[in-house]
């Protein structure tokens, strides 16, 4: 994932129910080629992430947890973080698909 971006920017604001996370990304890629692979990538590790984040939910299941020698609490903090890595990958993805919108549109003007 790291190789997609140039940098992550992350901005935190506090409201009742807690932190709002929102994230500027810095994309790599300049060309539709570039973008079509990338988003490969893209595909390809969300596909693992999703499957871990299935993995940790059966897990929090107590015989599994019990099975695995794990406490409710670690499984948690797994599953916890997965899900803000899953949050992370799909705001990328967004803000992916209009930067290679905004790069279309500035090639077709200038050819």
């Amino acid at each position: 994932m790291s190789y997609i971006i140039k940098n992550m920017y992350t901005e935190t604001t506090w409201t009742d129910n807690g932190p709002v996370y929102s994230y500027d990304f810095e994309f790599a890629f300049s060309t539709k080629e570039e973008y079509l692979e990338e988003t490969k990538v893209w595909k390809r590790e969300y596909k693992e992430l999703s499957a871990s984040i299935r993995e940790c939910k059966r897990n929090r299941k107590q015989d599994r947890r019990q099975e695995l020698g794990l406490s409710l609490w670690e499984v948690q903090m797994k599953l916890d973080s997965l899900k803000h890595d899953a949050r992370i990958m799909n705001a990328m993805r967004v803000q992916a698909k209009a930067e290679a919108g905004r790069q279309m549109q500035a090639q077709a003007k200038a050819a």
